[in-house]
């Protein structure tokens, strides 16, 4: 995939971007070739070739693009956080891209979001209480992998739109109230 800084091959992967989006919404994701793909964004194969290496490729930016100012809004707070306050915002951050997980869970790209959900629980372990970073990484896969199937079962039941629920729902299975009689 390209991390340059050229603005024609910036502008090239947004329209890659919203032309994948755009089809996505017409028809399933494996069926969509690139191109089709290529045409619809009005850029060259050759284009598309030297910006990723395949159409995953283009959504994983996309989810980039949307985990990086949730990131930088989290970093920017400076404060320590709960496991339970952690999963809220994450909740909240895909309810607002309700859409964007439908399209993927229809073409079972699901798991393309659960592992940048990890990958950015884990960017963001020096904000969890010291008290909650042993064995850290088990249990960020811990919480990614329960936070995306509570997600991905919310999109199949059409329940994505109460974040406050879901958020709610996750604290209680994670602090076990959830299991007290």
């Amino acid at each position: 995939m390209y991390y340059g800084t050229n603005p024609t091959a910036l502008q090239s992967q947004k329209m890659l971007i919203n032309a994948l989006l755009e089809l996505m919404e017409k028809k399933e994701f494996s069926k969509i070739s690139i191109k089709e793909l290529c045409s619809t964004a009005l850029v060259s194969r050759q284009t598309f070739y030297t910006l990723f290496d395949g159409k995953e490729e283009v959504i994983g930016l996309h989810l980039d693009t949307l985990f990086s100012a949730y990131i930088k809004e989290i970093q920017n707070s400076k404060k320590e956080l709960s496991v339970n306050e952690l999963c809220s915002i994450t909740i909240s951050c895909l309810v607002k891209e309700k859409k964007l997980i439908q399209l993927m869970v229809e073409s079972n790209l699901d798991y393309i979001v659960k592992n940048k959900v990890e990958n950015y629980l884990l960017s963001l372990n020096n904000l969890l209480s010291p008290t909650e970073k042993e064995h850290q990484e088990y249990a960020i896969a811990f919480l990614a992998g329960a936070l995306m199937s509570v997600i991905f079962l919310a999109v199949k039941n059409n329940e994505l739109e109460n974040a406050a629920m879901l958020s709610q729902l996750i604290g209680d299975l994670i602090t076990g109230k959830y299991f007290q009689n």
